[in-house]
């Protein structure tokens, strides 16, 4: 008895084998099910058989429920890992065919990053990807109930409409994020520009990152006092970052080197890597001097 018709228009790689997976775990459930491949025109099928002797020992919607189940577990993840990245990809071309090859790639990256962004943690979270695959599954289940035959590409256009909106909108932040980083590139790299016109007012630069704050100190390791110009600023603009003001400090100083002490990889982390990227080759770390290690009082003049 023929269970079930599974149509590709797209031919998609490992579809056969992932399939077989889940039979696999049916035939260890007493459900041993045939798969045959034809193809007719454009579109390759998979035909899942079972023998009737198979279905009269059992409870016939038990199995069934069963067989679809794992039909739809295979089919989600298939759409989730194989067609998930070709439609956010036609999603861009289609969307904002403007931008060329290397710049829709990056907004590729950023709306992959916003789909499985966890933004109370702000880390990466594998939770949305099955979250998605989940419903997808669901959907397929409710079409297989009422269905013998599922064509995937024509499943996914016009059944997943809720999904792809996802997608869309994620594309549509991803667009946002990209232009920020674009414009923030580019900043970095005037300011670089900038950096490398000028003379340089100290050869070494020593920055401590203390209790959430910087200090300079210069090559004797002696506290660097602070520019008064700066400091009129910081003093009459209660909004401007302190980190704001460090980093324009820096810029006028142009140091040769700058050793930055205390960074552990977590606090500051902007900060540190818009200095990393302005002093490009200019910038070390240290983690063991005595600053790092003992923490001593900084000195003044």
């Amino acid at each position: 008895m023929q269970l079930l018709s599974i149509g590709i228009i797209e031919p998609v790689e490992g579809l056969e084998d992932r399939l077989k997976l889940e039979f696999d775990i049916l035939k260890d459930e007493g459900l041993e099910i045939t798969l045959k491949k034809f193809s007719k025109s454009t579109t390759i099928y998979y035909y899942c058989y079972v023998d009737d002797d198979i279905l009269l020992k059992g409870n016939y919607e038990d199995l069934r429920k069963m067989f679809f189940h794992c039909v739809a577990n295979a089919l989600s993840d298939i759409i989730i890992n194989f067609w998930e990245p070709k439609l956010i990809k036609k999603i861009i071309k289609d969307n904002y065919f403007y931008f060329d090859a290397n710049e829709q790639n990056r907004i590729y990256e950023f709306a992959a990053d916003i789909l499985n962004f966890n933004e109370t943690c702000g880390k990466q979270n594998l939770f949305y990807q099955i979250k998605r695959k989940t419903f997808v599954l669901h959907k397929i289940i409710d079409y297989l109930k009422t269905s013998s035959t599922i064509i995937l590409d024509g499943f996914i256009n016009f059944r997943l409409k809720a999904y792809i909106d996802q997608l869309e909108e994620a594309v549509d932040k991803a667009i946002d994020e990209y232009l920020m980083d674009k414009e923030y590139r580019e900043f970095i790299k005037l300011l670089r520009y900038f950096v490398d016109l000028q003379e340089p007012k100290k050869d070494l630069v020593n920055v401590v990152l203390r209790g959430g704050e910087f200090y300079l100190l210069d090559d004797k390791m002696n506290l660097i006092e602070k520019d008064e110009g700066m400091d009129m600023i910081a003093r009459e603009n209660p909004d401007v970052n302190p980190d704001d003001i460090l980093v324009s400090t820096l810029i006028n100083m142009a140091p040769k080197k700058i050793v930055i002490h205390g960074f552990k990889g977590r606090e500051k982390v902007e900060v540190i890597n818009a200095l990393y990227n302005i002093f490009e080759g200019r910038i070390t770390f240290c983690t063991n001097c005595e600053i790092c290690i003992e923490l001593k009082p900084l000195k003044t003049k």
